[in-house]
């Protein structure tokens, strides 16, 4: 017999269906169909872009990050979940300049993904280079269930029950 037990995290789980989701509907109607983007900005899509891989040992995320230095980005990775916040700072002049347009967003970012897969959070690595975020999260190797087998008690003791006389 084998038992089993799953830790619920309901916040978890609805977030893994949201993501399962947005990867079935890109996969038949394009990038575009997502429906729940996990950080809207005002065009509506989800920011910072990633894109995230698997190999047979470990998890590979890259985001693009334009114009924010390194000790502006926050990387924390759990189990299997991954978020990546930070702040882009507004370096516009703007009692010397008219704007005529601003397409640039600046501001707070917080984007949080659910990873296919568990992994070490102790021998992820982050790097930061042109404005690209690489993230490499080694997977954690998987516990297989082990079989136990049962054995009559012997001598007459059977771990701490008393025989009730």
């Amino acid at each position: 017999m084998f038992l089993t037990t799953r830790r619920m995290r309901p916040s978890h789980d609805l977030s893994r269906l949201q993501n399962e989701m947005n990867r079935m509907l890109n996969g038949v109607f394009g990038a575009d169909a997502a429906l729940w983007p996990a950080v809207s900005t005002r065009s509506g899509t989800a920011w910072p872009k990633l894109d995230v891989s698997e190999t047979e040992d470990s998890v590979h995320i890259s985001a693009e990050l334009p114009g924010l230095k390194e000790d502006e980005i926050e990387v924390e990775v759990m189990s299997d979940t991954l978020r990546i916040s930070g702040e882009k700072k507004d370096e516009r002049v703007v009692d010397k300049h008219n704007f005529h347009s601003v397409e640039r967003s600046f501001g707070r970012f917080d984007r949080t993904v659910m990873l296919p897969v568990e992994v070490d959070s102790k021998k992820a690595e982050a790097t930061f280079e042109d404005g690209v975020l690489k993230i490499c999260l080694p997977k954690t190797t998987p516990v297989s269930a082990q079989k136990i087998t049962v054995k009559p008690a012997t001598n007459g003791h059977d771990h701490g029950q008393s025989s009730g006389t």
